[in-house]
């Protein structure tokens, strides 16, 4: 009851507060996809840009300032393991939902619950969950069914807090719509198709809200969008195409930020495909990644506005990135060699998909990886579909992709989780891979040690730069154009959009 008392005279503190504050107007942001849902546990990175300002997280990931990945605690002041099975969660006092709702362990103990039976955290946390246990009011034990190390990475994906009084009496269509949550924003209104307008929350427990409003403007056209920047429509625009990122940093009135993306580009090989009997030598995988030149790629395509991935797959912004490796230098002689080594001097046909439309760039990026390969004896034949048709002929049994298909995928900052599609069984494993691949993933499956964890995803780095399961391509920088009046925001790598930083003044 004590405890109760003082959350709500911290609540009338922080509002009396607010009513003094100078706020801004308005931040209005350009974005392509229109969510049709706010649930935060149907996730994907368009719609965290909009929730993720309404529903705050036990903790995520974040960058540090030399741009390494970490865990950044949020409602949750800390974790740890107290045994191989369990997880201790400690966290913050004095913290209300928009609601008035004490935000305590009772509440996490429902969000937790909903995260472990969320579809789409399903491929990681299926099956996993024995309980969720409150210890005290400030404490909740996660309990595992078994040892999984990763699970506090997940948690920094998706352990959004909800209301859940007010989840239970409105039901889920109507929670779909307006969440309610800790974040130092609310839902006010959503138009379908047209914008979605975020109102301030009088008694966010974080600090003074700077900005009264925020408004999404849903803007799917990428040139309309950096169209409505120009004229001042609009503060920030997501997305920016590279053709227009000249003409930004060239305007007077505007910024163009820039960030690497963790959506990672690979031609991958499919060797249970009848026609890719080649590629189920290793030889023959390291010379198609010798024949392609990445920074040219990086440099005559995407205007330097790209990485070339460092002979593994992952990025340097993901935890296990293994940074003693380097990427694959373009070689067509040592190619040449490599292919004649394998019995295969006069090269061989494989056919190649390549989405285009998704990126502006996907069709030339596809073209020129096919030039490569012709360039070093391969018989390329080209095919081009959209993304969802790759995915349904991806998903189709028995698979209808062709033995090389290029595509980009993001899955968050934790290495493990980023690889976690390619380990046996798995949706994305369509390669063999070599035994040093799955024994360091098994390794990083289990420990709990953050170090170890780390050295077990770089052993398993290590296994796939000698023995590749795709051509390693590059990481495009994601663009986004700002207003210079808008100051403090920070582009993040998975996509998203968390405007706490530059939103809110600590107390």
């Amino acid at each position: 009851m004590m405890r109760n008392a003082v959350r709500l005279c911290a609540v009338i503190a922080a509002a009396a507060v607010l009513g003094c504050a100078t706020a801004q107007s308005r931040l209005i942001i350009a974005q392509s996809v229109d969510p049709p849902t706010l649930n935060p546990f149907d996730t994907t990175a368009p719609y965290t840009s909009v929730y993720a300002q309404v529903c705050e997280p036990l903790m995520f990931w974040d960058t540090d300032e030399n741009g390494g990945a970490y865990i950044r605690m949020h409602l949750a002041t800390s974790y740890e393991w107290v045994d191989d099975l369990t997880i201790r969660l400690k966290l913050r006092d004095g913290v209300t939902f928009s609601n008035g709702e004490p935000f305590d362990a009772t509440a996490a103990k429902v969000s937790l619950e909903k995260l472990f039976g969320a579809f789409n955290y399903s491929q990681w946390l299926e099956g996993l969950l024995s309980e969720v246990r409150v210890v005290d009011e400030d404490t909740v034990d996660v309990v595992l069914t078994k040892s999984a190390g990763f699970v506090p990475s997940v948690l920094a994906m998706g352990s959004f807090q909800i209301a859940p009084a007010d989840f239970a009496a409105r039901g889920e269509d109507a929670f779909n719509q307006s969440p309610v949550c800790t974040g130092p924003w609310m839902v006010g209104e959503h138009v379908r198709d047209d914008h979605i307008t975020l109102r301030a929350n009088p008694n966010y427990w974080g600090g003074d809200v700077l900005y009264d409003e925020i408004v999404y403007r849903i803007i799917p056209d990428d040139n309309a969008r950096v169209a409505a920047l120009e004229a001042g429509e609009v503060d920030m625009a997501v997305n920016v195409p590279l053709s227009a990122a000249d003409r930004i940093e060239r305007n007077g009135a505007l910024e163009l930020l820039a960030v690497p993306s963790l959506r990672q580009f690979a031609t991958f090989f499919d060797t249970d495909n009848p026609k890719a009997v080649p590629l189920l030598d290793v030889r023959v995988r390291l010379a198609l990644n010798y024949a392609v030149d990445r920074a040219a790629l990086c440099s005559q395509l995407f205007a330097g506005r790209c990485t070339p991935m460092a002979g593994q797959f992952l990025t340097n912004q993901h935890s296990g990135f293994d940074p003693d490796l380097e990427p694959y230098p373009f070689d067509p002689q040592r190619a040449r060699a490599l292919l004649a080594e394998a019995g295969y001097p006069n090269g061989f046909a494989l056919e190649l998909t390549y989405t285009a439309g998704r990126y502006p760039q996907d069709r030339q990026a596809g073209e020129a990886i096919a030039a490569y390969l012709r360039a070093v004896g391969i018989d390329v034949t080209e095919r081009t579909v959209d993304f969802p048709e790759w995915a349904r002929q991806f998903d189709a049994r028995p698979r209808e992709t062709t033995a090389l298909y290029t595509v980009g995928f993001l899955f968050g900052q934790d290495g493990y989780l980023a690889l976690l599609g390619y380990t046996e069984g798995n949706r994305f494993r369509t390669s063999v891979m070599p035994e040093g691949f799955d024994a360091g993933m098994a390794g990083a499956a289990t420990a709990t040690n953050e170090a170890d964890r780390i050295g077990f995803l770089q052993q398993a780095m290590r296994a796939i730069n000698q023995e590749p399961f795709a051509i390693y391509l590059y990481a495009l920088d994601d663009l986004y154009g700002v207003r210079k009046g808008v100051t403090g925001f920070k582009p993040r790598g998975d996509q998203t959009i968390r405007l706490l930083d530059m939103g809110v003044a600590r107390h």
